[in-house]
C-alpha cells in the first residue's frame, strides 16, 4: 500500500471544494477497486492510514467510516477492519428496454417511492425540450429508486400538466410511467433518447435521498419519451445515479449487406480467374 500511497498523497487538497475525509474515501476506495487487497484481507488501521497520508485521525475514521456505510469494508469487533469486495448493482440502461424498470435485474428487490409530484411552472429549457410555450405549467415527480433497500437513484420527470393533470393524484400502473402511459392513457411509447454523462452530485436534496455527501461522483442520465403519432416528447427525464451502479452493453457487429456481399464475392472470383 505505501507506493500506492506515494502515487496518491499528492492528490489531497484542503483548498478543494470537496471535503478531506471524502478525498481520502475516494482514494482508498480507488486502492480496493484496483484488486491490490482481496475480500477478507485485513485493512490498514485508522492510525496507519492517517500517519501514512499526513491527516488527523478524525479524518483517516470518516474516511474509513464512509468505507464501511458503502460495503467496501466491515467491522468486526475485537479483531479489525476487513475488505468486503465491492457488488455493483448492475443494470443494462443503453439496452432496447425503454422503461427504466425494467432495467433492474429481475432478481432485486426493487422499491420506488415518489418523492414529490407537485405543478409547477417549467424551467425554460424544459418546456423547450417539450416543444410548448414559455411559461407553460408542467407536472413534476421525483422518484427514488432502491434496490435491496438501497438508494441507488433520483429520478426526475416533466410531463405537460394540461395533458395529465389526473396524474397529481392518482396513481401508476404497476409503479410505471410508461406502463400507465399506454394502459391509462392509450400512449404508445415509441423511442426514447437518452445520454449519460459523469460529473459530481450538487443537488444538496438529491444527494440526502441517495445517502451520499454533495460533490460525490454521479452519472446523470437524460432522456426524451416519445409516443407513436407525435413529433415533439411527451416526457423529459432527467435521474441522478450513485456510484454503486455499474452499467453493461452489448454490441453487435451488423452483418455485412447482401448487396456488398455478393459484390465483394464478385471482385474475388474476378481476382481468382486472372492469370
Amino acid at each position: 500500500m505505501e507506493s500506492y500511497i506515494q502515487e496518491t498523497i499528492g492528490l489531497l487538497s484542503a483548498e478543494s471544494t470537496v471535503p478531506l475525509y471524502h478525498q481520502l474515501y475516494r482514494l482508498l476506495k480507488r486502492f480496493i477497486e484496483q484488486g491490490n487487497l482481496e475480500p477478507g484481507d485485513r485493512f490498514p488501521a485508522e492510525e496507519t492510514i492517517a500517519a501514512m497520508y499526513g491527516v488527523s485521525r478524525p479524518t483517516a475514521n470518516r474516511a474509513v467510516q464512509e468505507l464501511i456505510s458503502n460495503d467496501w469494508l466491515a467491522r468486526e469487533r475485537g479483531r479489525g477492519t476487513f475488505v468486503r469486495g465491492k457488488q455493483l448493482i448492475g443494470l443494462a440502461l443503453l439496452s432496447n428496454n425503454l422503461s427504466l424498470t425494467e432495467q433492474f435485474p429481475p432478481d432485486a428487490l426493487l422499491k420506488t417511492q415518489i418523492l414529490a409530484r407537485t405543478v409547477l411552472e417549467g424551467p425554460k429549457d424544459t418546456v423547450s425540450r417539450l416543444g410548448l410555450p414559455r411559461g407553460s405549467q408542467v407536472l413534476f415527480f421525483r422518484r427514488l429508486r432502491s434496490m435491496n433497500d438501497r438508494p441507488v437513484m433520483v429520478c426526475d420527470s416533466y410531463l405537460p400538466y394540461d395533458r395529465f393533470s389526473d396524474l397529481k393524484t392518482t396513481g401508476w400502473v404497476n409503479d410505471s410511467l410508461y406502463a400507465t402511459l399506454e394502459q391509462k392513457y392509450g400512449y404508445v411509447v415509441e423511442r426514447s433518447e437518452r445520454s449519460l454523462a459523469a460529473g459530481e452530485l450538487l443537488d444538496q436534496q438529491v444527494a440526502e435521498c441517495l445517502q451520499v455527501p454533495p460533490f460525490s461522483p454521479m452519472l446523470s442520465l437524460k432522456g426524451l419519451t416519445f409516443v407513436e403519432g407525435e413529433t415533439h416528447p411527451i416526457e423529459y427525464m432527467e435521474a441522478f445515479v450513485r456510484e454503486c451502479v455499474a452499467f453493461s452493453n452489448t454490441v453487435v457487429r451488423r452483418e455485412q449487406p447482401k448487396e456488398r456481399a455478393s459484390e465483394t464475392s464478385a471482385i474475388e472470383e474476378q481476382g481468382k480467374a486472372k492469370p
